[in-house]
């Protein structure tokens, strides 16, 4: 099993309901990084819960500078199965991170309108 991560916006006049924007290029890591997602993020987030990005973000960048800079750390939570390691947790949030900046910050001519990070949702 894997995760589903998406990034969403709120639908006017709706309480709790999001409607989905986009998902980074590697939006199915593995169930078997939890642990070392909650470790390396500092993070004990929920599944199918919808955060602010603008809280997340820089939960985000510190799982990806650990993962980079301390990746000896986080090597006992590689999965004893083989499925997910470090190198894909890692892979993981740097296209969460891309996809996050693409969102408010377009290169793409067909979307030229942006969107702060305090307006986007995000979901594991």
């Amino acid at each position: 099993m894997s995760y589903d991560i998406r990034i969403a916006v709120k639908v006017a006049g709706a309480e709790d309901v999001f409607a989905d924007i986009a998902k980074p290029e590697r939006s199915s890591p593995t169930y078997n990084l939890r642990d070392m997602f909650v470790a390396c993020m500092d993070w004990d987030y929920e599944q199918g819960v919808y955060y602010k990005v603008s809280e997340v973000y820089p939960k985000i960048e510190r799982g990806i500078y650990e993962l980079t800079y301390n990746e000896e750390a986080y090597k006992k939570y590689n999965p004893s199965n083989g499925w997910g390691s470090t190198t894909s947790a890692l892979s993981a949030l740097i296209s969460l991170k891309e996809c996050i900046d693409e969102i408010e910050n377009p290169d793409d001519w067909k979307q030229p309108t942006t969107l702060p990070k305090d307006l986007i949702y995000m979901a594991w």
